[in-house]
């Protein structure tokens, strides 16, 4: 039960942060607003919800570490035990790789309009 409540942190925590990532940039041959732009990327990454990644890998997890369990011939509570644990851990890898690419495309956006990222 304690890893069912961690699960479902994790995924609200992901899906309700807004893309607060801000490069570091040297303004290269911009010519437009860095905070619009800087805004107008990170509503585009708030387009691909890091949660969506996390809920996807811990559904994976859920049935790996299922199916490892039975595997080793562990029964009952021990099942749901091992599966829970997995789904969290595959859900935390998950989300912290949605929140890569969502950084990702604040960096290739502003790169887009003009701006060199110097650091991720």
């Amino acid at each position: 039960m304690k890893g069912a409540w961690l699960f479902v942190t994790v995924l609200f925590a992901a899906g309700c942060a807004p893309v607060n990532y801000r490069p570091i940039v040297d303004s290269g041959v911009s010519r437009g607003s860095y905070e619009a732009d800087l805004a107008d990327c990170q509503h585009l990454a708030d387009q691909r919800p890091a949660a969506a990644s996390a809920a996807g890998a811990a559904t994976a997890g859920a049935a790996i570490g299922a199916l490892f369990a039975l595997a080793v011939g562990l029964r009952g509570d021990d099942v749901a035990h091992v599966a829970a644990w997995s789904a969290t851990s595959y859900g935390i890898a998950g989300g912290i790789e949605g929140s890569a690419e969502q950084r990702a495309i604040v960096s290739r956006c502003l790169a887009g309009r003009g701006y060199n990222v110097i650091a991720d």
